[in-house]
């Protein structure tokens, strides 16, 4: 269990994985939001500067792919874990951009993992 309790974001059009993600950190001991897209995910990071965003990359309205950068901006310091189903986007100037991708499907420990990193 980690000292300080950190804040956490995921963005994902999943709320099923939201909230399983949810469940999971602040179990952990974090607080933890969710927005289900780019846009409530820039609104989001207007008020707020979390320790990390989990991301994912394709969502509807505006996907992960095209607020990367936005966010970075918004908040230099926040570091992202992409969470993706797309394995073509594993090695590409996107994730390049992140602190860590994890490809979606494999054992949810895996993200947890990755986070844990960027704490």
């Amino acid at each position: 269990m980690n000292k300080k309790r950190k804040k956490i974001v995921i963005a994902d059009d999943n709320v099923e994985l939201c909230d399983l993600v949810n469940d999971i950190m602040e179990r952990m001991g974090h607080e933890v939001d969710s927005v289900y897209n780019g846009y409530e995910l820039i609104a989001y990071m207007e008020k707020n500067n979390p320790a990390v965003i989990i991301l994912d990359l394709m969502m509807p309205g505006k996907d992960g792919l095209s607020v990367i950068s936005t966010i970075k901006e918004m908040s230099p310091y926040s570091r992202i874990v992409i969470y993706s189903g797309y394995k073509e986007y594993e090695d590409s100037v996107y994730s390049r951009a992140a602190d860590n991708f994890v490809l979606k499907g494999g054992s949810i420990q895996d993200l947890v993992s990755a986070v844990e990193q960027c704490l």
